[in-house]
Parts: structure tokens; C-alpha cells; sequence
């Protein structure tokens, strides 16, 4: 796969909101270079690109698609990424890896948050973006408007190649203003089509359209615009030459149109790929290290190989499949790499070409190319394999957090196996995460959505024939005192033949900054309990307060003073007063008036102005306090403190209240006191529970 020059190698990905089209025009693209003779439907699961059985049962992309392939002598890398933002995680590795973007819009819906939030990133990695204006035949499809608003959201300026033939029902194909040549589609998704001299009717729009995009080029380079100005026109290789230059730096947005369902865009899109997209010698290099040292990477065959992993596959029988994209070196069957990570010496057996769901085996790959290698003993998403002497790693692409998180337990005496499968699935999706809340000792599956949970159990069973039950996650409440009670005692007297029980102690409790937890401070003097006993007094106030009091959640900011008790020389004992100090505390704690707290989380909320008020309102329902609200580009960030307990769900929830045109991230900011009302429920439901 290595032995070809490099200006001819292409490594792109489509990226988008989900809906509009990618994986249909993805499949049209595959279906143009002959791998597959037929048109794929993600509606109907016969989609090459949507090969996992999620997919198919779910009609929606959960994963990056691969197909590596050759045509008209070029060697193209298209990576198909979800645009579901429950697989982000997915789609900004895949983003990563590529040397240029293509967004694929909607023509009817026009931009959606999920298209800015993807270029967005794109340009923060320093990448190109070309765009497609996909679903041309829907009757609102506006090709010149769409040119309008894209430059408004992105501040680039928009290079149209195409001329529509038509829209709505009449859309039909596109006059190629490059080539100058007019193609018309069979409309029947076989992707068949005619190419020819553009029609007499149209000659004069044609015109129109092709200097106003000479123009648009011209625009993004002093000197070719100075040489069109005075000409008046430029020759087709300036044409190009400057189109490609203003691509690879980040000035101009070629804009095309299609129509993926009905076989039109596939040829388009292959034909721009090859003739606009930069190479990996043309591309931004990511920035990679060596120790501290910060390294400047060459896309040369011959130099040392680095090749970062961005994505990896569980399978229930050959194991992890790890897949890398190469940026420098020649990665062959049999060579030994370095994983920067660990240190690791991995050997690369087979070197996998990945078309869809299908792969072949390859001799070799060099930079810019994207392959697989299987059984790997120590690599993950996100590690640099790298010389076999130096560790050189690529800086990983960040991970986003996840947003909702449950309560995982495994069927008794399976515990084992399912953890294990969950913790290889998290190795494979770094979004993923399964982690022990130490205040609620529940184990928390945590991920980008429900969506991306609900993918994840049928993963699990699919592919490690294990179940897990589900369930919203405890609150992890903590009880806390308002007011201050003095010299309450605590006492253990049992008598019952022999040796008996003595212990007694008085404690006084107040409460602490907050933050502090259980503070126990020794005050006694005089030896009303001895010295060998404080200790077992300590132990016990502090094992009632783990315990709880009110209602079973752990105390926290309280100042606990033993001030004075009294003691038997024969019945006292260390458990005498541990018990002693339980009952003081819980008699100590009940009389200083108790309270309960909760954790309050910061939220940002990402909206588009026209819901900021459902959103604002939607907080203030769940208790929350709106701090403020600030412009980030075309969006609304509303910031807020909101209950725990009130945001448990909220993933799901902002999703429908916004139709998926909001997102957030929440942290742990505060505990605070429960109100009145709430707090009374909560005892009251755990005194309920005791009773059944």
C-alpha cells in the first residue's frame, strides 16, 4: 500500500448531524468505485458503510466506517463518522486522523448544531473543510442560500463548483463548473449517469456561476486575485492550483451539491477528493513528542514509523483490532513497534485493509494511510506505536466526558465476567467509562447519552453473551447538623452475671466549615475515661456517623468533642465505650438540629437562542440557579447550579426539549442543604424502606 507517490494519496472524513445523509452518500461514493454493484440503505440495513448489527437493528451510525480503496489512480481513505452526538467520542478520533473534512448538510434543514460542533473541531485540529449540500430533490432546498449561511457561520469563504440541475423533484445533477461539464442522473439510486456539453438553455447561468467562482478562489490568495483583476479570467491549473492552496489553509469552503439517495454525489464527491483535498505531505501534522521534546513529523515513507491508533474494535473471537492511521514510516507485516504508553514492544503480524465490515490482507502501509492490525497485547485507542528504540507519541485527541451515568449490577456469580467485558469495552471506546463511587459504593456505567448505553448492553451481549441490569444511580446525600447541643450523654450499662458493661461519655456537637467531615477532638481531663479507652470512643462516633442517622447517609462538617464521662475499673472495656459513643452520638447529633445535604453540579448548557427560555425554565423547575447566560458563536451557553437529583436524566431530557439541538457538561461544584420539603421526603422514604 506504500509504494505510491504520495500527492496521490487522499484520508478524509465525512462528518455531520445525524440525518442528513452522510452514510447514504458514503455508500453511493463506494458504490462509484465498483466495490459494490448495488445501492446500500441505512433505512432498510443493507448499508455497506453501517455494518454492525446496532446499526442495523437501530437505523443510525454508532461507529466510524472505514473503506480504503483506489480510484483513477489515487489511493482514498473515507472514514464515515456517526453524527449521533452519543458516539462524539467516535467521531472525534476519526476527525484526528484525517487530513481534511467533508461536511455533509442537509439542503432542506440547512445547519445544524451538530454540523458547527463538528467543523468546529475540525478547525481546531487546523484541518480543511469542503461541503456537501445534500438532499437537493426535497422541495425547500436552497443551493445559493445554504452558500449564504454557511459563510455567516464559519466566516469562510464559500466556493460553489456546482450549478444545480434544478431542485426539489426536478433535481436531476450538477453542472461541474470546474470541468465545465453538465451531469445528468438516472434517478433511480443506481448512481447511473450522462456527462456532457452543458445545455444551450443554460450556458449563460453557467457562465455566470463559474465567474463568480474564479472569483471566490481568486479571493484567497493577493497574487491570483492582483492577475484576475487584471485579466479578467485565469486558466484552469491557476484555477485549481489556487483552489487547492486556499483549501489546505483553512481560507475556502468548496461547496457541491447531491441527492444520496438517489445515487447522485458519490462521483462528485470522489472526483473533488482527488482533485482539492490536500495530501499528507500538504496536511497539518498533529503534534507528537519524544519524552518532553516536542517533534516536528514528516509524512516520509522512509523516516521512522509513527502510527497513532484512533479507534479499536472489540470481537468476540480474533480480539482487539486496533486501527491506525500512519503518519510517518512504512508499517509492514512483522515489524516491531514501541507503544509510547506503556513501553511495550508490539509485534504487527498481519496488516488489515479495511473496506466496510470487510478486510484484506496488505504488505505494507505508508503515510496517510489508515489500516488494521489484530491481537495486539498492550495497545489502546489513543497510543502511538513508534520506533522500536525511541517512544514517540502522538498527542491524543481529547476525550468528551460522559453526561449520564447508572448503576450497574451483574447477575450473582457473573461479576467477574461482566466487568471484565465492560472494562474491554471501555478500552475500545475511551467515552466509555465504568468507575466505584467511593460515597455510594455503587458501581457507575457512565457514557455520552442513553443511547450510547443502551449500544453498549447490546455490545456486551452480542458480543460477550452477558446481561447487566441498569438503574439511576444513588444520590450520594450527606447528613450534617445547623445548631450546637452540649454534654450529651452517651452510656452502656449491662449487668447480667459476672463480668459486665460500663461506659459512659458525654459529648458535645457543633457544626464545621463545610467540606470538613467528622472532626473528633479529645477534651477529657482528670482520666473520667482513661487514656486507653479515647480511642474506642473516637471509633465509635465515627462508625455511627459512616453509618448515618437520620437517614442512612454518611455525616460530614461536624466538630465531635468528648468532654467527660465516667468509667469501671472491672466493667469497662473497649467495646464498652465504642457503644457508649454511638449512642451519644446519635442521642448529640438528633438534638443539634439535622439536615440533610446535597451535591450541587455546575452546568453549561449549549443552546440555540430560540430555546434558551425552555431551557431556563426547565432549570428553575429542577431547582436550579441560573447564573448567567453568554454568546459562543452562533449558540447560547446558559450557566447554572443544579441539583443532582434533578439532573440525573438530563441528557435524555435536553435531547427532547431541544429536538438535539442542545448539549452540556456537568461537574461537581458544592454540597448544600436540602430544602424543608425534600428533606422530610427523603427521611420519610427511608423509614419506609426500613419498616418493609
Amino acid at each position: 500500500m506504500s509504494n505510491m507517490d504520495l500527492s496521490h494519496v487522499r484520508t478524509f472524513a465525512l462528518i455531520g448531524h445525524g440525518g442528513d445523509g452522510k452514510t447514504t452518500l458514503a455508500d453511493s461514493s463506494v458504490m462509484a468505485t465498483g466495490i459494490t454493484d448495488r445501492p446500500g440503505s441505512v433505512e432498510d440495513g443493507s448499508s455497506f458503510m453501517n455494518f454492525l448489527p446496532e446499526e442495523k437493528s437501530r437505523r443510525v451510525s454508532i461507529a466510524t466506517s472505514i473503506c480504503s480503496f483506489e480510484h483513477d489512480g489515487y489511493r482514498l481513505n473515507l472514514l464515515d463518522t456517526p453524527g449521533d452526538a452519543n458516539f462524539a467520542g467516535e467521531t472525534r478520533s476519526a476527525i484526528q486522523a484525517v487530513d481534511h473534512v467533508i461536511l455533509v448538510l442537509s439542503a432542506q434543514d440547512g445547519i445544524k448544531v451538530g454540523s458547527e460542533k463538528t467543523v468546529r473541531l475540525a478547525r481546531e485540529c487546523g484541518l480543511g473543510v469542503s461541503v456537501i449540500a445534500n438532499k437537493m430533490d426535497s422541495g425547500s432546498a436552497n443551493f445559493g442560500m445554504l452558500a449564504k449561511r454557511l459563510e455567516e457561520a464559519f466566516g469562510l469563504r464559500v466556493v460553489k463548483l456546482h450549478l444545480p440541475l434544478g431542485h426539489g423533484d426536478s433535481y436531476a445533477g450538477y453542472i461541474d463548473l470546474l470541468a465545465q461539464k453538465a451531469h445528468h442522473f438516472a434517478l433511480d439510486g443506481s448512481g447511473q449517469h450522462t456527462s456532457g456539453e452543458i445545455p444551450d438553455a443554460l450556458r449563460d447561468d453557467t457562465e455566470t456561476a463559474r465567474m463568480e467562482m474564479i472569483e471566490a478562489i481568486a479571493e484567497g490568495d493577493d497574487a491570483t486575485l492582483e492577475k484576475y483583476l487584471e485579466q479578467g479570467t485565469l486558466e484552469y491549473d491557476e484555477i485549481l492550483t489556487t483552489l487547492r492552496k486556499g483549501v489546505r489553509d483553512g481560507k475556502l469552503m468548496p461547496l457541491l451539491s447531491a441527492a444520496a439517495s438517489l445515487g447522485i454525489g458519490g462521483h462528485a464527491l470522489l472526483d473533488t477528493a482527488i482533485k482539492v483535498l490536500p495530501s499528507p505531505t500538504e496536511a497539518p501534522m498533529p503534534t507528537a513528542r519524544a519524552g518532553e521534546e516536542a517533534l516536528d513529523l514528516e509524512a516520509n515513507p522512509d523516516g521512522p514509523v509513527v502510527a497513532y491508533v484512533f479507534k479499536s474494535v472489540t470481537d468476540r473471537y480474533t480480539g482487539m483490532l486496533s486501527i491506525f492511521r500512519v503518519y510517518s514510516g512504512t508499517v509492514s507485516a512483522d515489524v516491531v513497534a514501541t507503544n509510547s504508553r506503556s513501553g511495550n514492544r508490539e509485534r504487527l503480524h498481519k496488516i488489515l485493509k479495511l473496506q466496510g465490515e470487510h478486510t484484506t490482507d496488505v504488505r505494507e502501509v505508508g503515510p496517510g494511510g489508515i489500516a488494521a492490525v489484530a491481537k495486539l497485547h498492550a495497545t489502546h485507542t489513543g497510543d502511538t506505536l513508534g520506533p522500536e528504540k525511541t517512544a514517540i507519541a502522538v498527542d491524543a485527541s481529547p476525550t468528551p466526558r460522559g453526561v449520564i451515568s447508572f448503576a450497574v449490577e451483574a447477575e450473582k456469580g457473573e461479576e467477574d465476567k461482566v466487568f471484565d467485558a465492560l472494562n474491554r469495552l471501555a478500552e475500545e471506546d475511551p467515552s466509555l467509562t465504568l468507575g466505584r463511587d467511593e460515597r455510594t459504593h455503587e458501581f457507575l456505567l457512565t457514557g455520552l447519552g442513553q443511547l450510547h448505553i443502551e449500544v453498549t448492553l447490546d455490545k456486551l451481549h452480542r458480543i460477550f453473551n452477558v446481561d447487566l441490569k441498569l438503574k439511576p444511580p444513588k444520590v450520594p446525600y450527606q447528613e450534617t447538623i445547623r445548631g450546637r447541643a452540649e454534654r450529651v450523654e452517651g452510656k452502656l450499662k449491662k449487668q447480667s452475671g459476672g463480668r459486665g458493661q460500663y461506659g459512659v461519655c458525654f459529648l458535645t456537637v457543633e457544626p464545621g466549615p463545610r467540606g470538613s467531615g467528622v472532626d473528633f477532638v479529645d477534651e477529657i481531663v482528670g482520666g473520667s475515661i482513661p487514656r486507653q479507652f479515647i480511642a474506642a470512643v473516637e471509633k465509635g462516633v465515627r462508625e455511627r456517623c459512616n453509618r448515618g442517622i437520620i437517614a442512612g447517609y454518611p455525616v460530614t462538617d461536624v466538630i465531635v468533642r468528648c468532654v467527660d464521662g465516667k468509667h469501671h475499673a472491672v466493667d469497662s472495656s473497649e467495646q464498652a465505650f465504642k457503644t457508649a459513643a454511638s449512642i451519644g452520638m446519635k442521642a448529640a447529633f438528633q438534638a443539634a438540629k439535622p439536615t440533610l445535604l446535597e451535591p450541587l453540579m455546575h452546568l453549561e448548557v449549549l443552546v440555540t437562542d430560540d430555546h434558551v427560555g425552555d431551557v431556563m425554565g426547565n432549570l428553575n423547575s429542577r431547582r436550579g440557579k441560573v447564573a448567567g447566560v453568554d454568546q459562543k458563536g452562533s449558540m447560547q451557553v446558559i450557566r447554572a447550579e443544579v441539583p443532582m437529583a434533578e439532573v440525573l436524566t438530563y441528557a435524555s431530557d435536553l435531547t427532547s426539549m431541544t429536538g438535539g439541538k442542545g448539549s452540556f457538561t456537568m461537574d461537581f461544584a458544592h454540597y448544600d442543604e436540602v430544602p424543608k420539603e425534600t428533606r422530610d421526603k427523603l427521611i420519610a422514604e427511608v423509614a419506609k424502606d426500613k419498616e418493609e
